[in-house]
């Protein structure tokens, strides 16, 4: 594990808390910015949408956290949002909550057991034993979580 995720583990282990303390849910944790500047993003959602007092809220509670534990050298600006129509999926919960959307998942390589695809877009049919179930164009597939590199809902605009 590099330093960078040992950082974004410890954000999010200082952040979840005091999100959950709000009625929030960390959803996710990014490093990351143009050049040497850095900024911290962290998104967060509940149930009926994130206001901007709660992310107001969470970012001076989070700021003041991370200047006491000072885990990142130098600068960085901290930006708070709700994940947005193409919100990531990380945890179970999040695949099983988005069941019957379509999402979009990639995997850190091809999966011979699904015809070697490394990218699924389709609707999302549930969470089982570590397995996403995902039905494209009518034929379902079982991609291991373990697998997935990245997955987010695909917002279909009409």
């Amino acid at each position: 594990m590099g330093r960078k995720d040992e950082i974004l583990n410890k954000v999010r282990q200082i952040a979840a808390p005091l999100a959950e303390h709000e009625g929030l849910e960390l959803i996710d944790v990014e490093l990351g910015g143009p050049g040497g500047r850095q900024i911290l993003r962290l998104f967060i959602d509940k149930t009926g949408g994130v206001s901007l007092d709660d992310c107001t809220s969470i970012s001076r509670a989070v700021s003041a956290a991370l200047d006491v534990e000072d885990l990142i050298a130098g600068t960085y600006d901290l930006e708070v949002s709700s994940p947005g129509l193409d919100r990531p999926l990380k945890t179970p919960e999040h695949f099983q909550k988005f069941a019957g959307k379509r999402v979009r998942v990639k995997t850190f390589g091809p999966l011979p057991e699904c015809e070697n695809r490394k990218t699924f877009v389709g609707i999302l049919q549930g969470y089982e034993n570590g397995m996403i179930a995902l039905d494209v164009d009518g034929r379902i597939f079982r991609v291991p979580h373990a697998q997935v590199s990245k997955a987010n809902v695909d917002p279909v605009f009409e």
